[in-house]
C-alpha cells in the first residue's frame, strides 16, 4: 500500500523533527523553536500541527514531552528517546519517513 501525498508529507516532517532533536546537544528543543526550524527547511507547519506531531511522536516512543509554564503561558519541550534517535537515523518506523542513504 503506498501513502498519499498528504501522508508522505506528515511522515517526512515527523523526520525532521527527529532529526532536529538529533542534532541537539541535549536532544532537546521548545516546539516555538521547532516550527521555526522545520519552516526554514522548507516545510508548511503551523504551531498545533507540530504540537500534535508531538504528542504522536511520545506516544510511539520516539520523544518524550514536557509542558513548562512560561510567562503566563504553556511551552512544550520535546527530548529526543534512544529508540528516536534510532528512527532518525534508519530504523523504520510506520508514521516516520526514513531517512535517504548517504553518498
Amino acid at each position: 500500500m503506498t501513502d498519499s501525498l498528504a501522508e508522505t508529507f506528515d511522515k517526512d516532517r515527523r523526520l525532521v523533527i527527529l532529526r532536529l532533536l538529533a542534532e541537539q546537544d541535549d536532544y532537546s528543543l521548545s516546539a516555538p523553536l521547532i516550527t521555526k526550524a522545520a519552516q526554514q527547511l522548507r516545510h508548511r507547519v503551523y504551531p498545533d500541527v507540530v504540537e500534535a506531531d508531538l504528542v504522536l511522536l511520545e506516544q510511539h516512543r520516539l520523544l518524550k514531552r514536557e509542558e513548562l509554564e512560561v510567562g503566563g503561558s504553556k511551552m512544550t519541550i520535546a527530548t529526543l528517546t534512544k529508540f528516536g534517535r534510532d528512527v532518525a537515523c534508519g530504523r523504520p518506523h510506520p508514521m516516520v519517513a526514513r531517512p535517504s542513504p548517504k553518498d
